[in-house]
């Protein structure tokens, strides 16, 4: 009895196929009908100024938040370091600490932070050939170039060449790292 269901069953399936054809999309300009948009009038001279001015302000605004995120962002990144930084620390921690690194990673640059870009890059790359209770020092003076970096501010000739001299020196050490490690 199961067997004649299943062959019947499969049999109404094979013809559902045959008879099934491919259906072109629906054309629903019919029911929904955009509406044109007038042509845009040329904007005067104030207007464009007017425009430029509120931009900028706007901008302004979020690059008074920009500043803001990136901080919580170094309290996160700080506070999962602090754990790490605990006796009986796991491997988890370690992922957090990891990830709180690579959020900076990203988001860094678009708040105008690319030097805590590149050095939160770096503490990534250590993590990631880090375990638990190792390398505590390295991470550390990655941590703390992240804050001073933030601190200086975004964006400035000063606060660039001394974080590029800070991340080029913890690359290298990064770098000599990995490499002693790849050796043992």
């Amino acid at each position: 009895m199961l067997s004649k269901l299943f062959s019947k069953a499969t049999s109404a399936a094979s013809k559902n196929r045959l008879n099934s054809q491919t259906l072109p999309p629906p054309d629903i300009s019919r029911v929904i009908k955009p509406k044109p948009l007038p042509p845009a009038a040329p904007l005067s001279a104030d207007e464009a100024e007017s425009l430029a001015v509120e931009a900028e302000r706007a901008i302004d605004s979020l690059s008074e938040q920009f500043e803001a995120w990136m901080r919580r962002d170094l309290d996160s990144l700080r506070a999962t370091w602090a754990i790490a930084q605990k006796p009986e620390a796991t491997a988890e921690d370690y992922r957090r600490l990891y990830t709180a690194a690579h959020n900076i990673t990203g988001a860094a640059p678009s708040y105008g932070f690319p030097a805590v870009s590149r050095l939160s890059r770096s503490l990534c790359t250590l993590l990631s050939q880090t375990r638990p209770g190792e390398n505590a020092p390295l991470i550390n003076l990655h941590v703390e170039a992240c804050r001073a970096a933030i601190a200086a501010g975004p964006e400035g000739d000063a606060s660039h060449s001394v974080a590029d001299a800070v991340c080029d020196a913890l690359e290298r050490r990064v770098a000599a790292r990995a490499a002693t490690a790849q050796r043992a």
